[in-house]
């Protein structure tokens, strides 16, 4: 949801550029994608939910110190979520092109979210985004299509090999718990012309979604690869299938953004999307709810809720998901914390938790709806069987 992106990037050299070239020439840049024929297939549902907040503006505003972010993370994790969504942006790790090939990576922006999520229990839900100044296909827009699915894909499994499970960044940070990534979300709503210029391009995304599956699964064969979080899946999923029928059978998720101006809204959304899987048949493949929250101000915005509403709101849509019959697999509220500044911009008003580290009735919220989503309790009938 959130539009600021760009970072100043921390320069440090990291995971050797020969596995990314590797990589790089079994990936494919064209269009008209087919899943590969050695590809693995998709993994089973997870028997769990998970749960989670995004933290996207604590990491990619450049305005919190590190220990305003670790107070922050504690705030998290004492709600007793287990997951934190935030980007790990190509143009941070890969500011420049590849020479003769080789990719060089400058992993201090990634390093930097990995240890500060791992020091708080609080396992890497990352979005792999956006493209590279010197990879964009419509030049000064990082939210354009990368020109090169091959170069994003190594992109991916670099990041996989160093994040995934085993990766170097564990074994080389030993005073660090180790929380893998174990899921890879690939882009942030591809059928948004807000984050795909010049415009959403299915077949476009087919070839990024397969080049990087492979890739990252070749790096790290037991991730999960999810399709990035859709805006509009009935409308997409079906475009996408149409452009790679050989898709089916090689998605291990589908992420969504059920935004809705009431919680009966976001589980409509969810029902929709899974009544969309289920008729391109693909009804065990795990919906992902990677985003969905509620803006203060201004008044009427679009999704807009007013503060003495949001806790329950953000109660009721937890606990409710926590027991659909809809099959999601992780549910993630965007966001924890925005800036609070400009009363007309809706961005700055998603946050739940105060830029000053103060609790808040949303976080209250937040943690009893955990609590009842760990409690279990009757299934929701919201999908149909």
């Amino acid at each position: 949801m959130d539009g600021s992106r760009r970072v100043a990037v921390v320069v440090a050299v990291g995971l050797a550029a020969a596995f990314a070239l590797v990589l790089l020439l079994r990936s494919s840049g064209g269009h008209g994608t087919k899943a590969p024929a050695g590809q693995p297939p998709a993994k089973p549902a997870s028997s769990t939910e998970e749960f989670g907040v995004s933290v996207n503006r604590l990491f990619n505003d450049g305005t919190y110190s590190p220990q305003q972010i670790d107070a922050q993370l504690g705030a998290l994790q004492a709600t007793g979520a287990t997951v934190a969504r935030s980007d790990a942006l190509w143009e941070a790790s890969e500011p420049a092109a590849p020479v003769d090939g080789v990719h060089h990576y400058n992993w201090g922006f990634d390093d930097a979210i990995a240890a500060a999520l791992a020091r708080h229990g609080l396992r890497w839900l990352p979005i792999i985004d956006y493209s590279a100044p010197w990879a964009e296909s419509v030049a000064g827009s990082d939210h354009s299509a990368p020109s090169s699915a091959a170069d994003f894909a190594a992109y991916a499994a670099a990041f996989a090999a160093r994040y995934g499970s085993g990766g170097s960044f564990w074994s080389a940070h030993p005073e660090v718990t180790a929380e893998p990534v174990d899921a890879f979300e690939i882009w942030n709503e591809p059928d948004s012309p807000n984050f795909w210029l010049p415009t959403p391009d299915a077949a476009r995304y087919a070839d990024l979604y397969v080049a990087a599956r492979d890739a990252i699964l070749a790096a790290d064969p037991g991730g999960r690869v999810l399709i990035g979080g859709l805006s509009n899946p009935g409308a997409f999923l079906p475009a996408l299938l149409a452009a790679a029928p050989d898709l089916r059978g090689h998605i291990d998720g589908v992420g969504i953004h059920p935004y809705a101006p009431t919680p009966g809204g976001v589980i409509s959304t969810v029902a929709r999307a899974r009544a969309t899987l289920a008729a391109l048949g693909l009804a065990s493949v795990p919906l992902y709810v990677t985003e969905f929250g509620w803006p203060t101000l201004p008044a009427h915005s679009q999704d807009w809720a007013p503060q003495r509403l949001r806790p329950r709101y953000i109660r009721r849509t937890i606990t409710t998901l926590a027991h659909t019959n809809c099959g999601v697999a992780m549910t993630v509220l965007y966001t924890w914390v925005t800036p609070e500044r400009d009363p007309a911009d809706r961005e700055d008003w998603f946050g739940i938790h105060s830029p000053a580290g103060t609790d808040t009735p949303d976080v209250r919220a937040l943690t009893a709806g955990l609590r009842a989503a760990a409690a279990g309790g009757p299934a929701v009938d919201a999908c149909a069987g």
